[in-house]
């Protein structure tokens, strides 16, 4: 009893990432700093490499015949592109293999990758260093030959090291076949389209929330306490931003609806948006125009008798007051929408965040990593 309490209580001290909606058990002894920190400084770069490596080589996936026949300066474009990823390969994925991991899959993936690397680098890498970054006329032929060999076995380890790598990744939920797949490059731009439009339409919100509420919020009340149609600049400057409203805001979010990835009840949420706010502003651009129509022709009006201008004043007092108090309803019912779209989106930036395709925060760089212990990367 005394043994298998102990076991529990081992077992009650492991570490749990939190990811989306799973939860993820750490290894004994690994803390989850240390995952953060093997996380940021090599496993979020690696992928990022293996990443760059492939869309870059995958713009040069020639056959053999089109390599072979192709005019010497796609040959030259094609050259410079291996040569650029063989190097990237040396100078920024070789240091980053070389790093062990502590969670033993991925551990297992890294060295498999490393020792397909060094084999990698004694049959192609060192072959194409021979060869300057200029190809010489009498060179072509040599050239050409090396490139038929060389694209196919780069191609392959860059596939199946990434694929073993990200299948052994502790956040992944997929084997190492999806990442070879033709869907996953997909999900990948999808998800990486989607985040950065949501990003992008979060900074705008954010740019706005100041002229929100001093053209809406402080507007408002002003119109309130007053209970007349508002003139002049003050309404100018309402009436821009509600433009603003309906032909910046509004294209934002339909781009946003337009795009893959959105879940239905995200779908939901942002329709309504994207229906009631353009359509608040239009209904509150008419009837300051209609109400202020009405003040002018009641303006114009000449009554004959002291009985008839008193209540011409009634009526264009009751006219201002009733259309203004509408007037204000209808500015704070779009400051709150504007309000609750800028609640909603962070929260649903983040969960986008989360479930991505690689799950992994487009905001991370080097002026946000950890410093790398001495000697690393």
């Amino acid at each position: 009893m005394t043994h298998d309490r102990r076991t529990d209580d081992r077992d009650s001290d492991r570490k749990m990432i939190a990811l989306a909606d799973h939860q993820i058990q750490l290894p004994p002894g690994l803390t989850i700093t240390d995952w953060n920190i093997e996380k940021v400084r090599w496993q979020n770069p690696r992928i990022r490499t293996f990443l760059g490596c492939i869309r870059l080589l995958g713009g040069v996936l020639e056959s053999n015949y089109a390599i072979l026949h192709c005019s010497p300066e796609r040959l030259q474009d094609i050259w410079r592109k291996v040569r650029q990823v063989g190097e990237v390969i040396r100078t920024e994925m070789a240091p980053l293999l070389r790093s062990p991991s502590r969670f033993p899959a991925l551990e297992e993936a890294r060295q498999r990758a490393e020792l397909s690397l060094d084999m990698l680098t004694d049959s192609v890498l060192t072959d194409l260093e021979r060869f300057t970054a200029e190809v010489a006329g009498d060179q072509l032929i040599k050239v050409r030959k090396l490139l038929c060999v060389s694209i196919g076995k780069m191609h392959a380890f860059l596939q199946d090291a990434f694929g073993e790598i990200m299948a052994n990744d502790p956040r992944s939920f997929h084997d190492a076949d999806y990442f070879l797949s033709k869907r996953f490059p997909q999900d990948l731009e999808e998800a990486e389209w989607l985040h950065a439009t949501v990003s992008r339409m979060l900074r705008y919100l954010e740019s706005r929330k100041n002229a929100r509420s001093r053209r809406l919020g402080t507007i408002a009340a002003d119109i309130a306490r007053e209970q007349t149609l508002p003139v002049g600049q003050t309404w100018e400057e309402a009436t821009l931003f509600l433009h603003e409203l309906v032909e910046v805001l509004t294209p934002k979010l339909k781009e946003v609806l337009a795009l893959r990835g959105i879940r239905f009840y995200e779908m939901e949420i942002l329709d309504r948006y994207a229906m009631q706010i353009p359509t608040q502003c239009q209904v509150l651009i008419e009837l300051h125009a209609t109400g202020r129509l009405a003040v002018e022709k009641m303006k114009t009006t000449h009554p004959e008798t002291l009985g008839e201008r008193e209540q011409n004043v009634r009526d264009l007092e009751s006219c201002h007051a009733s259309i203004s108090a509408r007037i204000t309803t209808l500015m704070r019912e779009i400051d709150t929408e504007l309000q609750d779209l800028n609640a909603f989106v962070p929260i649903w930036l983040d969960g986008i965040t989360k479930r991505r395709a690689l799950l992994l925060k487009s905001t991370l760089g080097k002026k946000d990593e950890p410093a790398p212990a001495h000697g690393g990367r």
